[in-house]
């Protein structure tokens, strides 16, 4: 390698290690629901945020018909109302989101059967379950392994990987469908996979353009990004070879200003003790015709004074990436691989990508306080610039009787292009906070108290994106439930203790 307003009362927990960073802050304004939701432990909670002007927080309890809580924008509970059916046990549940309505598709385990429903913004409930089973059986010829539903342009598609019936090939299968889904477009892309010595990492749809497929290869050792035009099916590639060191927790982002791609991994020295092997970060970034714009770096310090884990944003280049200190097998296996797809959102489609740290859970139990060792190490936050410099790092770290950073409860979204990552914090005697983490106009590193009520759960992997201001974050607190708005505002002059930095 060439280089390797809240009435209740809160806790302020002051750090001081990151004061020299919090020259700035962000304002932020904390709003709760005027009005809890009894959901007595729900095996699942779904927010659907700005649906025609209203929020929809959805309980869904096996044997009982799931429950829809209304809120308008001003938080207020103003309605419930219930979907038609018993909600099977262990189900899973995908909510496809538009501007005015959303799909609810409840998919029971160990079963080829669908529930399908269309909801509008003030609650009311059309089955479409019939019309939804056609379009699978339109599909069936093809659709051998899990498929997406994805909202594009006020229009439903459908997005499958066909059968792995050419072991050097990998088949996409795109499917517009009309308003009472029919598929009335369908189009196919394919690209190299070799399914014994490839293993598929990540795939970015443009809708319209191209399709960027990020997979390791040789044994691990190698990373290769694709790039697909959708028209033509003409390919262009970038392998990065690491002489025998192993890629894991492989990332790319997509610039859609200039098409620009920042991919980040993991690499891991040789090592058979592979618990004990070094651990760098590897960074590049391509033009929109996959030439490095800037060389490749390898970051060698980001897990040194017991970090495990390390979120680095670069300049202009990309959103929050988080690297985590382990390992992580590589093997050859041919994923279930979400389909990530980039697009001009509305606001009801910005949901966050948090697929990484959305736990299965059986019930929504409130959190407790862990015993685990990461929880115990320290977090790093470093911030790049668009030559892969360090210009700020800060490592936060936790200890056992203070606060503890949850690394693994996070959430990230973008206001008026800046970048945002929330965490979660467990203080002592079991209380509850929230991190915000940004930086402000002279391009530092700004860490935000977020004063909420420590007593509640905060579900960041739920939150949803609303508009251009911030996010709504569910809360659980005993057997009900609420929403959370936060709206921040940024680069906002510090003024003595008023500001709720660290």
């Amino acid at each position: 390698m060439r280089r390797l307003a809240i009435k209740k009362h809160v806790t302020v927990v002051c750090i001081l290690l990151l004061l020299a960073n919090a020259r700035n802050v962000t304002a932020q304004t904390v709003k709760y629901s005027r009005e809890e939701a009894y959901i007595n432990n729900p095996d699942d909670l779904q927010l659907v945020a700005n649906i025609a002007g209203n929020h929809h927080l959805l309980s869904f309890s096996h044997n009982e018909d799931p429950e829809i809580f209304i809120y308008n924008a001003a938080l207020e509970l103003i309605n419930k109302k219930r979907l038609p059916f018993k909600f099977p046990e262990k189900a899973a549940v995908n909510i496809i989101p538009f501007d005015d309505f959303y799909y609810c598709s409840i998919h029971p385990r160990f079963s080829q059967d669908y529930l399908f429903y269309k909801v509008d913004g003030a609650g009311n409930v059309t089955d479409m379950s019939d019309l939804f089973k056609k379009l699978l059986r339109s599909q069936s010829a093809n659709l051998k392994v899990n498929f997406q539903l994805i909202p594009n342009k006020g229009e439903l598609w459908m997005v499958y990987h066909t059968a792995l019936e050419d072991p050097e090939k990998s088949t996409v299968m795109m499917v517009q469908t009309d308003s009472l889904l029919n598929a009335v477009f369908m189009h196919k892309v394919q690209y190299d996979f070799k399914m014994v010595e490839e293993k598929l990492q990540h795939e970015v749809l443009i809708f319209g353009r191209y399709l960027l497929i990020l997979k390791t290869l040789e044994s691990g050792s190698s990373l290769q990004l694709m790039k697909v035009n959708l028209a033509t099916g003409y390919t262009i590639t970038n392998n990065f070879h690491s002489s025998g060191y192993l890629y894991s927790q492989p990332s790319f982002s997509f610039n859609t200003a200039d098409s620009s791609i920042t991919v980040a991994a993991m690499l891991t020295e040789p090592m058979n003790n592979t618990y004990s092997a070094k651990q760098f970060v590897f960074i590049s970034r391509l033009n929109k015709i996959l030439i490095e714009q800037t060389p490749f770096t390898i970051l060698k310090t980001q897990f040194r004074k017991n970090a495990s884990t390390n979120f680095i944003l670069v300049d202009g280049a990309s959103k929050w990436m988080r690297f985590k200190k382990g390992w992580i097998p590589t093997d050859n296996s041919y994923p279930e691989t979400p389909i990530t797809v980039y697009r001009q959102l509305s606001a009801a489609e910005a949901i966050e990508q948090n697929a990484e740290m959305d736990v299965l859970i059986t019930k929504l139990t409130p959190a407790r306080q862990s015993n685990s060792t990461d929880d115990l190490q320290g977090v790093r936050f470093s911030l790049l610039d668009k030559e892969f410099k360090i210009t700020g790092d800060s490592l936060i770290s936790n200890t056992k009787n203070s606060y503890t950073l949850k690394a693994n409860q996070f959430t990230r979204f973008t206001v008026e292009h800046k970048e945002y990552v929330l965490m979660a914090q467990q203080f002592s005697t079991r209380k509850n906070g929230l991190l915000l983490v940004n930086t402000n106009a002279n391009q530092q590193l700004v860490y935000n108290y977020v004063k909420v009520y420590e007593k509640f759960n905060y579900l960041l992997a739920k939150s949803r994106i609303i508009d251009s201001e911030g996010i709504i974050v569910p809360y659980l607190h005993k057997r009900e439930a609420g929403l959370l708005k936060i709206s921040v505002s940024p680069d906002v002059p510090a003024s003595g203790s008023s500001a709720s930095s660290y």
